[in-house]
């Protein structure tokens, strides 16, 4: 092209230039051949179409027709200065007929021979894409997400601003670094993975953690993705990062709290099984495996399977229709309903059904199922006990009484033996009267030792007294078709134990022995001295050859089945029917012998009978003396008795027991009474001798009373029953207390000695 002739622009070899001309003519862009003063020579047919121009319209049109003014001085300027390179005016108006018309960038690139082509291109696209990439870096720029572009080298070129505000370091401190400085030290090995993915043009996408600037460490969410140029060479990659720190903490103190939920689950004694609003299971704990496989009438054969209906795994028709029935309520009302279940097994089962809430919808049931055979018997035991402590007090009411009368039975027997000469034929039967009161009173201890404790009174006494005593004591209460033989060793077999105790725990062995004889029997009770064997001693941990006596209660009855001879000293265990045992005569019988250095053992066979032998240590000590009956007189005392008692046949025999001592005998039937005798009387009461059970006012309010009043005024108080805390009260009075029913001689000597009191 460095050839012209007049006013045109002509190719220097016609054929070369064809395929300049093809190209010329066919793009898609306006382009214009002109000379330095705008004229145009030569146009391809997309400008003859924008221009409406011919294409062999030359030399007759100046392209500064197409431009406004302003571009027309930079266009001619740029047109004047030929040979420099290529320039572009971006933003043009064109002129269409000299109406603005469109907005073209003009490219103006230098020919030889003095000839520039101007080349018109739309600028809507390049606007578009300018304003789609300005977008773009603002919302980069306004993420808060960290975004990082890097070089080939792997060194990073941009950060938008979160980089600064999540990392805490400025544009100017990373440029030019590889952010391997962003990485935990222990995420060396993911470092080196996501740059060998991006280097053989493959995305990593994973997590992080990274240090910021201060040395905080803080999680990321990344996508690293690779970039390349229009070759596919690898140019770069760039990170988005996102910081989850929040998250994670989120999700690990939501995991803690799971972890939690689900220890306490775990932790239950109890199974729980939680279901959908169709009862279909979702979830069980491990508590099922502690359970038997039928338990609260739902039965699994193996383990809980999800997803099935737990109303199909309940055998019993019934029992699914009452489950089916609450799970309905519960669902349907929102509310906790409570279901026990005593299985044929003795199993008693406690259901809790509550609700499992979203907000306030029911999405479905959380099903609690414990054992409670444990807790029923452990109720029982405590009504058992209950039932006792009420037939205590009762007990102690009629014990009460009955002491009264026993009083006045031996008080009166004792004052017409002293009256009755040794040789009276009268005599004898009124001695065996005075036995049988004293054996009545001992039936009395025993009815008090329900209600209280009785005091430990250990004592060297004969094993075979013991026996016969409590034997007799048994027959009275033992039924008519039972026989009882007494088996005594040949000679005196002393132990070291409360007496009381012993003779409970030998009729609590005969007892025993009757309920397991429903249709009579024989029962044996006999005394053996013996040493231990090796294989008993070292059962017990005791040593071999030790004396001790084998007491032994045998009866001819139904034996004990081995599935209950383990359990038998269990407290409140008991296989009688209910309302006919309390389960506390064998442990009470074992607690007996330990507490006196022995043991029991039991023999039984089914259909033959059984046999406790009750083993206690021999001792070598002499025998305790026992009180003997006293026939001495009756202590001689002086002064003014005011006694006090509501039971008139008491009253009278104390004033006349009083009197035959010598005391001059005031009696009143009452507190209230005896107050006002004491206001009354001309001269002082030297002691009160009053009961401790009457009505109004029990005895120890009236000695508080008195003492309050008359303090130099001393105090007897009778009773068969005192609680403890009637005892402490009664110590601090300085008042001496007498056990009805009581000994007149006795009697004599504490009234004696607490008048001398000073």
């Amino acid at each position: 092209m460095n050839d012209l002739s007049v006013g045109k622009f002509v190719p220097e070899q016609e054929s070369a230039c064809r395929w300049w001309e093809k190209l010329f003519d066919a793009s898609d862009d306006a382009q214009i051949i002109c000379r330095a003063d705008g004229i145009a020579l030569r146009v391809n047919a997309r400008a003859a179409r924008l221009f409406q121009m011919r294409p062999d319209d030359d030399g007759s049109i100046s392209i500064f027709q197409a431009v406004p003014s302003p571009t027309r001085r930079k266009l001619g300027r740029l047109l004047q200065l030929h040979g420099h390179g290529p320039e572009t005016l971006h933003s043009v108006t064109v002129l269409q007929n000299g109406t603005p018309s469109l907005l073209m960038d003009l490219e103006i690139a230098t020919l030889a021979g003095g000839f520039s082509l101007i080349v018109f291109k739309e600028a809507s696209r390049r606007l578009r894409l300018e304003t789609h990439v300005q977008r773009l870096i603002t919302a980069i720029d306004a993420t808060p997400d960290v975004f990082l572009v890097t070089d080939a080298d792997m060194r990073i070129t941009f950060a938008n601003p979160a980089f600064q505000t999540v990392t805490g370091y400025s544009l100017e401190e990373v440029l030019g670094r590889s952010d391997e400085f962003l990485r935990a030290p222990f995420e060396q090995e993911k470092v080196n993975a996501y740059r060998d993915l991006v280097s053989r043009g493959l995305e990593w996408i994973g997590e992080l953690v990274n240090l910021r600037r201060n040395g905080e460490a803080y999680h990321v969410e990344a996508t690293i993705s690779p970039i390349s140029d229009m070759a596919g060479r690898f140019v770069g990659y760039v990170v988005c990062e996102r910081d989850v720190t929040v998250r994670k903490h989120l999700e690990d103190a939501l995991r803690r709290e799971r972890d939690f939920v689900r220890s306490i689950l775990e932790s239950l004694d109890g199974a729980i099984y939680s279901l959908d609003r169709d009862f279909r299971l979702t979830h069980a704990n491990d508590g099922w495996r502690q359970l038997p496989a039928e338990h609260a009438g739902i039965h699994w054969n193996g383990a809980p399977e999800m997803g099935r209906v737990l109303l199909e795994c309940v055998p019993d028709p019934a029992r699914r229709a009452e489950l089916q029935f609450a799970f309905c309520e519960v669902v349907g009302r929102g509310r906790a309903q409570d279901n026990h279940f005593h299985a044929a097994d003795g199993h008693y089962w406690f259901m809790k059904i509550s609700p499992w809430k979203d907000g306030r919808e029911v999405r479905g049931l959380i099903c609690s199922i414990t054992d409670q055979t444990h807790y029923h018997e452990l109720q029982s035991q405590l009504f058992q006990s209950q039932k006792m402590e009420i037939i205590g007090t009762l007990a102690a009411g009629v014990a009460h009484d009955f002491n009264n009368l026993l009083q006045v039975i031996r008080g009166h027997t004792s004052i017409v033996l002293m009256q009755t000469g040794l040789e009276s034929p009268l005599r004898k039967g009124l001695e065996r009267i005075d036995m049988a009161a004293q054996r009545a009173a001992d039936i009395t201890k025993q009815l008090l030792s329900f209600s209280r404790a009785s005091d430990e009174r250990r004592i060297v006494l004969d094993l075979n007294k013991v026996v016969k005593e409590a034997s007799l004591m048994a027959r009275q209460t033992l039924r008519g078709d039972v026989v009882v033989e007494l088996k005594p060793a040949p000679k005196p077999v002393r132990v070291r134990m409360d007496p009381t105790k012993a003779s409970q725990a030998l009729i609590n062995l005969c007892v025993n022995g009757q309920d397991a004889m429903p249709q009579g029997g024989r029962l044996t009770v006999s005394n053996t001295a013996l040493e231990l064997s090796a294989d008993l001693a070292s059962r017990h941990k005791l040593r071999a050859g030790t004396r001790f006596v084998r007491c032994s209660v045998s009866d001819t009855g139904c034996g004990i089945p081995p599935d209950v001879l383990p359990r038998i000293f269990e407290p409140f265990f008991t296989t009688k029917a209910k309302g006919k045992g309390t389960g506390l005569g064998l442990p009470i019988v074992q607690r007996v012998a330990e507490e006196a250095g022995g043991f029991i053992e039991v023999e039984t066979e089914l259909q033959k009978g059984t046999t406790f032998h009750l083993y206690l240590p021999l001792v070598e000590e002499r025998l305790t003396p026992m009180n003997a009956p006293a026939l001495a007189p009756l202590a001689r005392c002086k002064g003014r008795v005011l006694v006090v008692d509501d039971v008139d046949l008491l009253r009278d025999f104390t004033q006349n027991f009083l009197q035959l001592t010598g005391l001059t005998v005031l009696v009143a039937g009452g507190g209230q009474q005896a107050i006002k005798m004491m206001e009354e009387s001309p001269e002082p009461v030297d002691l009160v001798f009053t009961d401790y059970n009457m009505p109004g006012m029990n005895g120890l309010e009236l000695i508080e009373q008195i003492a309050a009043r008359w303090p130099k005024t001393k105090f007897v108080l009778a009773s068969g029953f005192l609680d403890e805390a009637t005892y402490a009260r009664i110590e601090k009075c300085n008042t001496i207390i007498l056990a009805k029913p009581y000994d007149m001689r006795a009697a004599s000597e504490i009234v004696m000695k607490k008048l001398a009191e000073t």
